[in-house]
């Protein structure tokens, strides 16, 4: 009884309505614009893959809490931590219900020539022309794997390292601002669709970009949504995760939190899935979040007195 009273549950809070209303409202939109038939397995079979493992731990785990095998304290954990996968779910969503033709069928263009312009007017060209004699197999493999594991790294294993250290204030307040960040950036795709280098201007790169892993580089494709590129939330993401935690880690956490949060960002443009303009707006995004949370911070003071 002691272990429930330092571990309080907190009920069903603002943040955990909106990450479990987020999935069905991309239901919803995909029903109401009748894109649900365009839904394929093809080119999504990471992504279920991903999901069923997920799934499968998710029933395992609730298994364990039902039978009391797990401390109060992992428990207490679980039982606040679940917003994050949800909230991605939604993410995949939109992949899954095409949410991108709701897009086009709204008669929303591309913004992709936009974007070029702005970043001409900012660098002088497209700011992933720069970096791009920096391509070498290493080099590839590291930015693939930064893109692809050090973006849910991040946030994923701050926050377990917050509640071990039983900061549930600092967690609760990351786990409202990325659900912010993440939410607010998802109706910017809806509404500001952007393709990317990638995809838009491939032919005017000099140095062709070869995957270093077709598994890593179909498993980063099986989760990318159509119109992903403006604000970048693998930019976003972690520097929100950094604001927020950074006086909380010790040194040698703020050096690897600050390597991996550097290389997302590098890798946003090596792999030329962004726009230096994309990637400012993302970092712009996590100051946003970070402030408006800030606001809310008191409504999330869970630790105990």
């Amino acid at each position: 009884m002691q272990d429930q009273k330092l571990y309080p549950r907190t009920g069903l809070s603002l943040d955990k309505i909106i990450a479990v209303s987020f999935p069905f409202l991309m239901l919803y939109l995909g029903y109401r614009f009748g894109t649900l038939s365009l839904w394929s397995t093809e080119g999504n079979e990471i992504a279920l893959i991903v999901i069923a493992i997920a799934l499968s731990i998710i029933g395992a785990l609730r298994i364990l809490i039902i039978k009391n095998k797990l401390s109060y304290k992992v428990e207490h954990f679980l039982r606040e931590f679940w917003p994050i996968p949800i909230v991605l779910l939604g993410y995949l969503a939109m992949r899954f219900f095409r949410i991108d033709a709701v897009t086009d069928m709204l008669g929303i263009l591309l913004k992709d020539l936009a974007i070029i312009q702005l970043d001409i007017m900012v660098f002088g060209q497209p700011l992933p022309f720069y970096i791009q004699h920096w391509v070498s197999p290493a080099m590839t493999f590291l930015m693939e794997n930064a893109y692809l594991h050090f973006y849910y790294a991040m946030p994923i294993g701050s926050m377990i390292y917050l509640a071990w250290k039983e900061n549930y204030a600092t967690f609760y307040r990351l786990r409202v601002a990325i659900i912010l960040a993440m939410i607010t950036g998802w109706f910017a795709y809806l509404l500001v669709p952007v393709e990317g280098p990638i995809k838009f201007i491939p032919e005017q790169f000099a140095v062709p970009l070869v995957p270093s892993s077709e598994v890593v580089y179909g498993a980063v494709e099986s989760f990318r949504y159509a119109y992903d590129c403006f604000p970048s939330l693998h930019t976003a993401i972690p520097w929100l995760t950094l604001f927020i935690c950074w006086s909380y880690y010790s040194h040698t956490l703020k050096m690897v939190a600050l390597f991996m949060t550097l290389s997302i960002t590098t890798a946003t443009l090596y792999l030329r899935y962004h726009y230096g303009i994309d990637v400012m707006a993302g970092f712009f995004w996590a100051i946003m979040a970070w402030l408006l949370t800030s606001r809310v911070e008191k409504r999330y003071q869970h630790e105990p007195s």
